[in-house]
């Protein structure tokens, strides 16, 4: 499975051909540093890490800079790893973002698939959410114990949202 990084350089280069200094822009231009920060050193040594694997590659059309492009190597390394940031639920909220940010690496049809399997898996995270949430309500549990339950709870309704609207 790719790491944040690597999901990140192979999503964006998806939509083209571009050198490091793009996607830090972009990158920026997302406002990408308040959920998951990416310095330039850590974006040029995964593009290097990423070139070694062969899932992306230098176009050579520049003479003093690399600009790099998504083999079909690294699409399918994308896709299987959105595959499977489909089907885990995680306390870090930040894995369903990537995974929902490069869906379009799926067919509607892969799409449709993995949206039933998460919906699947929060139904059933939720339920056991709640009912672990209400025994400790019931046991008059202070709230500054349950708050983290709390957030789980709000968080797997946001996703669920979030399929909906995919």
């Amino acid at each position: 499975m790719l790491s944040k990084t690597s999901i990140v350089i192979c999503g964006m280069l998806l939509q083209g051909e571009m050198n490091a200094y793009d996607m830090l822009k972009m990158i920026d231009n997302m406002n990408m540093q308040y959920w998951h920060p990416i310095g330039a050193t850590t974006l040029y040594e995964t593009c290097i890490r990423l070139e070694k694997k062969g899932f992306i590659e230098d176009t050579d059309k520049a003479d003093n800079k690399a600009i790099y492009r998504i083999t079909e190597s690294g699409k399918a390394e994308l896709k299987s790893t959105v595959c499977a940031l489909f089907e885990r639920v995680d306390f870090d909220s930040v894995w369903f973002c990537l995974a929902v940010m490069y869906s379009g690496v799926l067919t509607k049809e892969e799409l449709e698939e993995e949206k039933q399997k998460r919906a699947a898996l929060l139904d059933e995270y939720e339920k056991g959410t709640i009912e672990n949430r209400d025994k400790m309500l019931a046991a008059k549990v202070p709230y500054i114990d349950i708050c983290a339950i709390d957030r789980m709870i709000q968080i797997i309704q946001m996703e669920k949202e979030t399929l909906a609207k995919l």
